[in-house]
């Protein structure tokens, strides 16, 4: 229970610091270097969450829920390596087929970058989340936090080109994770077994994950992909701006859950039912709380925070309004960011596909007539349908899923 607590504490305190350091990056880039330069990063932010989650794999509740070792800890490594290059070469020919310019390539390529040493350091976490050493793994989260503010607070005063900020904030990043990370999760995996299935075989089971993994990083993706395309950069850059305190909460409660995965992973695979059903309960019930807060919090705050957040752009003041259905869209994305987890655990992949591209289509089918129609608030509007319908059928999937699994336990 002790240990619980610290893993609570300190990987909720260390992520969140974590988050807050990253998304300071579009608090400093408008603030030092101008709105053009901020949508331009808004782009490449746009473009690495989707070669995150594809380098990611879907993999890490995977890999901690292998309670019985199916796959051993040196093919979890290795199958990470062949997905972080399969990223990166993505990515690269995205950026390339794109008329993009030259200068919002290098900007891509290297935030990019940057954001993929995150999946590197992600599997070697898993081995410390297995060992339910979490507090380890959010001062990790903290500490690059602080080295990636700093980073691009001291780069941006000594010069307000990105290329080279960014190219330092990479490297800065990689070098701490090669320094600090890996020797400490080195000492809870065992490397050196090599016993079980290959990493082929491991990337073939969990190509259903990688695929939903992919398809739930474009739901909201999409929206802002149209948005940038159809109303340009700076706009973009507005979106991703108001965006960011209101994710404040998404970020908040999905790190607060991720130490419960391996609980949840627990209930399921001893079957016990009532207690499973009473997480999914108070999940709900947070949501709701979420819901009403993150309402009431934009009502009577939001041109306060907005103004204090960015006071040399006043004309995101304009967009106030705009925090109302990104609240909506953020509770929509927790809820379906959950119930990922818990159907991973359940292995229901086809669910889990369900779910996820019917997410997809919908926001494809309806980001641009609604971004045409409404102008940045269509892109709201798009992703609280993408997600919300995403959330729906997911949900559909893993209720089904419950009632068969702890039925066979019953008879």
């Amino acid at each position: 229970m002790e240990q619980m607590r610290r893993n609570l504490f300190f990987n909720t305190a260390g992520s969140l610091l974590f988050y807050f350091c990253q998304s300071a990056i579009t608090i400093l880039v408008l603030a030092l270097a101008g709105a053009e330069a901020n949508g331009l990063l808004a782009t490449a932010m746009t473009i690495s969450n989707v070669a995150l989650s594809a380098a990611s794999f879907g993999m890490r509740t995977f890999q901690v829920s292998d309670l019985e070792g199916k796959y051993s800890d040196r093919t979890y490594l290795f199958s990470r390596y062949i997905t972080l290059l399969g990223a990166l070469l993505g990515c690269i020919g995205f950026s390339l087929a794109n008329s993009y310019s030259g200068q919002q390539r290098w900007i891509i390529l290297l935030y990019t970058g940057y954001r993929l040493v995150e999946s590197w350091s992600d599997v070697w976490h898993g081995y410390l989340q297995k060992a339910e050493r979490m507090d380890i793994v959010g001062i990790s989260f903290g500490v690059r936090g602080l080295l990636t503010a700093g980073v691009i607070v001291v780069g941006l005063l000594l010069t307000s080109n990105l290329i080279p900020v960014l190219a330092v904030l990479f490297v800065a990043n990689a070098v701490y994770v090669l320094a600090v990370d890996i020797p400490l999760a080195r000492k809870r995996a065992d490397l050196a077994k090599r016993q079980g299935p290959g990493p082929w075989v491991l990337l073939a089971e969990c190509l259903p994950l990688a695929a939903c993994a992919f398809l739930n990083t474009a739901i909201p993706s999409v929206p802002r992909y149209f948005c940038e395309r159809l109303l340009g950069s700076t706009v973009m850059g507005y979106f991703s701006s108001i965006f960011l305190p209101v994710a404040v909460l998404q970020v908040a409660v999905l790190y607060l859950f991720v130490p419960f995965i391996t609980t949840f992973a627990r209930l399921w695979a001893e079957r016990q039912r009532l207690a499973y059903y009473k997480g999914l309960a108070i999940l709900v019930a947070g949501l709701a709380v979420l819901w009403v807060a993150g309402s009431l919090g934009a009502a009577l705050l939001g041109r306060w925070g907005l103004h204090l957040l960015y006071p040399s752009t006043p004309a995101l003041l304009d967009y106030v309004p705009l925090l109302q259905p990104l609240v909506l869209a953020t509770v929509c994305t927790v809820l379906s960011s959950v119930l990922i987890h818990l159907l991973t655990i359940a292995r229901a992949m086809k669910a889990l596909l369900a779910g996820n591209l019917a997410g997809c289509l919908v926001a494809l089918a309806v980001s641009s007539p609604l971004i045409a129609r409404f102008g940045i608030y269509g892109a709201a509007y798009a992703t609280i349908l993408g997600v919300g319908v995403q959330g729906l059928v997911l949900l559909a999937g893993l209720l089904v899923r419950c009632r068969l699994w702890f039925a066979q336990k019953e008879n």
